[in-house]
C-alpha cells in the first residue's frame, strides 16, 4: 500500500467517524475545520443596534460558525429597505416587518417569511405630554414622524390609523430620522412613531414626559420577521436552517444569559456603549418581544398565522394593498418546526 493511498484511507476514515459521532449527539453541526464557512448576507433595518444584542452574542460565541455560517450585517434604513435589499439580490435573507411583505406581495414579489423573530409588536406612537396626544384620534389633523418612508415606523402608523378608522390623509408624516428629539422639542411634529427600545434611549437622554399609544394594543402583529425570496428557500433549506438555528441559540443564551450578553454588544453596537442601557434594551426587546404564548408553546420562530392573515385582511380594506394576500403562502412554520 502506497503512503498517499494510506493517507486517503485515513482521512476518509477519520470523516466517517467524525460524522458519525456528531449525528450522534443531535441536530447536525459541521465539524470545525471540514468545510468553508457559507456567507449569509442578511439585510437589516438598521445599523447594529442594542436592540439586536442576541445577533452579536451568536457571533461571538461562534453559534455561526459552528453551523458553518459567516453571517454578513447589510444595514438599511428602515424594513421596506431592507426588503428591498433582498428582492435586489443584495441579501441573502432580511429582517423586515410584515408590513413590508404585504407590500411587496401585493405588487407581485414573491417572498416567503420563515421565522418570527419578534412576535410581539415593539411599535408606538408617543407625544410630549403637552401634546395631549393620549389615542389614536387625538392624531387626526397632526404632523406625525417616522424613521423613514420605509420604516416600520411608517407602516405601523399606516396600520394604527387603518384598525382605528382614521382617514390616512388626515394624519402628515415627517421622516426625521432616528433622532427625532429635537423636531418633537421644536414642534415641528406633534408626534412621533418609534419602537419601545429607541423611545428608551430618548427617556434616557432626557426627553421628558410623554404620552404612548402602543399598537400591540390595537393589533398585535409581530414586529420583524425573517424572509427571502420564495425560488431560495428550497433549494438552500439546509442552509437556512443552519443559519436560524444558530440565530435562535443566540437568542436563547440572551434570555438565559441577559447581563453576561452586555459586553458583546459594548463591542458593535452604535447607539449607545453604557452598559445599563444596553441591559435595558436587552429586557426591552430581547426578553419583551422574542416570545408569546405561541412561541412557548411551539418554539421560538414560530408564526401566529391568524394574526398575520388579520394584518393583510386590514390593509386590504383600508386601500393600502389592492389584492387579497394569500398569507399562508408567504408565512411558513415548516422550516422552524424542523430545528
Amino acid at each position: 500500500m502506497s503512503v498517499r493511498h494510506f493517507r486517503s484511507r485515513m482521512t476518509r476514515r477519520r470523516f466517517l467517524q467524525v460524522a458519525a459521532a456528531t449525528a450522534a449527539v443531535g441536530p447536525f453541526v459541521r465539524p470545525k475545520g471540514l468545510y468553508a464557512l457559507d456567507k449569509v448576507r442578511m439585510a437589516v433595518w438598521s445599523q447594529r443596534l442594542a436592540e439586536e444584542t442576541n445577533v452579536y452574542v451568536s457571533e461571538e460565541r461562534g453559534f455561526f460558525k459552528d453551523e458553518g455560517i459567516e453571517m454578513a450585517w447589510v444595514p438599511g434604513l428602515g424594513s421596506g429597505a431592507a426588503l428591498r435589499n433582498v428582492i435586489a439580490g443584495n441579501a441573502d435573507i432580511g429582517f423586515v416587518g410584515p408590513e413590508a411583505i404585504y407590500f411587496a406581495a401585493d405588487k407581485g414579489e414573491k417572498i416567503k417569511a420563515v421565522y418570527n423573530i419578534y412576535p410581539q409588536n415593539a411599535f408606538n406612537v408617543f407625544a410630549l405630554t403637552k401634546q395631549n396626544i393620549t389615542r389614536p384620534a387625538h392624531l387626526a389633523g397632526k404632523k406625525v414622524g417616522v424613521i423613514s418612508m420605509e420604516s416600520g415606523t411608517r407602516y405601523n402608523l399606516e396600520t394604527l390609523l387603518a384598525v382605528t378608522n382614521i382617514k390616512r390623509s388626515d394624519v402628515e408624516m415627517v421622516a426625521v430620522g432616528l433622532n427625532p428629539a429635537p423636531a418633537i422639542q421644536s414642534d415641528q411634529i406633534h408626534a412621533m412613531a418609534m419602537t419601545d427600545s429607541l423611545l428608551h434611549n430618548l427617556q434616557a437622554k432626557g426627553l421628558g414626559a410623554v404620552d404612548v399609544i402602543w399598537c400591540k394594543d390595537y393589533l398585535n402583529l409581530p414586529t420583524d420577521v425573517f424572509a427571502m425570496m420564495e425560488k431560495d428557500l428550497r433549494p438552500k433549506r439546509d442552509l437556512w436552517k443552519r443559519f436560524l438555528r444558530a440565530y435562535r441559540k443566540g437568542v436563547e443564551w440572551t434570555i438565559k444569559n441577559p447581563e453576561e450578553a452586555v459586553p458583546y454588544c459594548v463591542k458593535v453596537c452604535i447607539d449607545t456603549k453604557d452598559p445599563k442601557l444596553i441591559l435595558d434594551h436587552i429586557k426591552i426587546r430581547v426578553l419583551g418581544s422574542s416570545q408569546s404564548d405561541t412561541t412557548r408553546q411551539k418554539g421560538l420562530g414560530w408564526f401566529d398565522l391568524p394574526v398575520l392573515k388579520q394584518g393583510a385582511e386590514i390593509y386590504r380594506k383600508a386601500g393600502l394593498v389592492k389584492n387579497a394576500l394569500d398569507v399562508e403562502a408567504i408565512f411558513t412554520n415548516e422550516i422552524v418546526a424542523e430545528l
